[in-house]
């Protein structure tokens, strides 16, 4: 949420106290926005204009890890690096530590990074817990091991928007990258969903199917369009695979895995694969604007940072205040400032040099 996005929604905001919003152009609605949180927008904003060493507010975003393990072995997921750290599943009292203490200024909580969050048992609390505090909650899923208990849970919970992992419309292509997943396991367990939602009489959450376009699977775009219009989804889209990430830069996983069409593409390529710098940087704020909390209470400025490089503080030894507001997140944003590809996770910036907006590259909306 850029100063002009906060700008251009001001009366919204301010009359109607609502804010519309996409998240990978999935359409989300916050509605009944305190002043507490409106103000903390306005300084967060100013910060992505001034970008000082200070917080100026807190985060109106968060990132939380439910999991840092995964029950498939995607090749170049940090979830089974063996640098990664955070392996381990989000106790709910870390999490409520968090939500207590920052609840009343977030719009809205990712609820995923590196592993798969439906392996925590305690997910459908956590979503519950957000939305009884008026905060958007959005999760992602490979889907493979999603029972129907699971299935009321996060109906009941009130789960706003769900994105399914499903990389191919058969089982050859699908489990070519997401190594151990099932085709048809995903897909029923998705009719299961949108059956569960229609039967409670629900809305929420809101369904995206999505492939992550590769080589591999790019000849199957069309097919995946039919198949999510015949499941009964709510949105089809499709993300571009990105590659770059600390231990993963490297032109021979993109030579590897990136589409031969290039509207499918996160970069343009320049001869043996390395990434055509020209495309301008990413304007990155997630020091000021989005924290992300791993699943050993682990405060970091970016998910990316998934080997505690420069890790701020752990929640379960240090309120948030002290974290975010304290020496070492002050130090790391002058960092920041001074020279952003001094950090390690910076310089491999998945969002550098990109040739689209945000990840997805093409979608669907396919329930108004």
């Amino acid at each position: 949420m850029t100063p002009a996005f906060i700008l251009r929604n001001f009366f919204s905001l301010v009359l109607r106290r609502e804010l519309r919003f996409q998240f990978d152009r999935a359409p989300l609605l916050a509605s009944n926005i305190s002043t507490k949180k409106l103000l903390n927008l306005v300084r967060t904003g100013v910060n992505r204009v001034f970008p000082v060493s200070r917080a100026l507010g807190y985060p109106y975003m968060a990132h939380v890890s439910p999991s840092g393990i995964c029950d498939l072995r995607c090749d170049v997921c940090p979830a089974h690096d063996p640098r990664a750290e955070g392996k381990a599943l989000l106790p709910f009292e870390t999490y409520r530590r968090l939500i207590d203490e920052i609840g009343e200024y977030l719009i809205y909580v990712i609820l995923w990074s590196w592993g798969e969050p439906f392996l925590n048992p305690d997910l459908g609390r956590m979503i519950s817990y957000a939305r009884e505090r008026n905060i958007l909650t959005v999760t992602s899923t490979n889907m493979d091991r999603f029972s129907a208990g699971q299935a009321g849970e996060v109906v009941e919970a009130g789960l706003d928007l769900l994105i399914i992992a499903l990389d191919g419309t058969t089982e050859e292509t699908h489990s070519r990258y997401r190594r151990g997943g099932s085709a048809a396991r995903v897909i029923e367990n998705t009719r299961r969903l949108v059956e569960e939602r229609r039967r409670r009489g629900r809305d929420k959450p809101f369904i995206n199917l999505r492939m992550v376009v590769s080589r591999e699977n790019e000849h199957q775009v069309e097919d995946f369009r039919s198949l999510a219009a015949e499941l009964g989804v709510d949105m089809v889209s499709f993300k571009a695979f990105s590659t770059r990430q600390q231990g993963h830069v490297d032109p021979r996983v993109d030579k590897r895995y990136a589409p031969d069409r290039e509207a499918f593409r996160w970069y343009r390529y320049e001869q043996g694969y390395s990434v055509d710098r020209k495309p301008a940087k990413y304007d990155c704020r997630f020091p000021w604007t989005k924290p992300t909390l791993f699943a050993d209470g682990q405060v970091l400025a970016c998910e990316y940072d998934f080997c505690y490089t420069l890790p701020l503080g752990n929640l379960n030894e240090r309120s948030f205040r002290e974290i975010w507001f304290g020496p070492r997140a002050r130090n790391l944003r002058k960092k920041f400032i001074k020279n952003r590809d001094s950090i390690p996770f910076c310089r491999d910036c998945v969002f550098d040099y990109k040739l689209i907006e945000g990840c997805v590259v093409d979608w669907d909306i396919l329930r108004k």
